[in-house]
């Protein structure tokens, strides 16, 4: 074999490097992307269930005030209810925004931008979702005190402030379980943060190549 021959082959078989590894960047860009829009439509899905509870406690909510049908007897009594209902508007705004910014179709092109913009709107979501959580955890336990006049009307004053303090003992404990299994940490964000790492990883590697 001469040295054109040589060159010849040299090239055919550079050529053919070249070509397996832009298959291979392909299908791995075409796995991520494919990734991602697999957890963009579970998570479409979670947010409309999610939705159409939080509407579904909306009216809910609406007709405790408007019917009382617990037959509450003070104005406080209310007062867990409103709580409730402000941290239910809050979350049907966060799944409402969160549905807007998902509703893109992911293509290779803008799959890194669309993957920062998503932690960004998680990043910023995540007062929203520490006020939603307080506010739960703190109606969740004065909805109890509700039903304290209801008791005391029946109970004698000892027994009524035990009745309610067990399962405000029960409630902030599940709170607190709930709190430390890390129920309240955005799993979804670390997921997406993954395949943004990857993504970067794989593109840094063909700058530098």
């Amino acid at each position: 074999m001469n040295l054109e021959e040589l060159k010849s082959a040299w090239q055919v078989y550079d050529r053919k490097l070249q070509a397996s590894q832009a298959i291979n960047e392909k299908l791995i860009f075409s796995m991520i992307r494919e990734r991602s829009n697999s957890r963009v439509s579970r998570i479409k899905r979670e947010n409309i269930l999610l939705m159409l509870l939080m509407f579904l406690e909306f009216f809910f909510l609406v007709a405790v005030f408007a019917g009382n049908p617990f037959d509450f007897k003070f104005l406080w009594q209310y007062v867990p209810f409103l709580f409730i209902l402000i941290g239910n508007l809050m979350a049907i705004g966060v799944l409402f925004r969160a549905y807007k910014m998902l509703k893109i179709d992911i293509t290779d092109a803008n799959l890194r931008s669309f993957l920062k913009n998503l932690i960004v709107t998680f990043e910023s979501n995540k007062k929203a979702e520490g006020w939603f959580g307080a506010i739960m955890f703190v109606s969740g336990c004065l909805t109890i005190f509700s039903f304290l006049p209801h008791k005391l009307a029946t109970k004698s004053l000892s027994m009524a402030i035990v009745d309610t303090l067990i399962p405000l003992a029960i409630s902030v404990a599940i709170y607190l379980i709930a709190y430390k299994m890390g129920a309240f940490n955005n799993q979804k964000e670390i997921e997406f943060k993954k395949d943004l790492s990857e993504l970067e990883k794989l593109q840094q590697e063909l700058q530098d190549n």
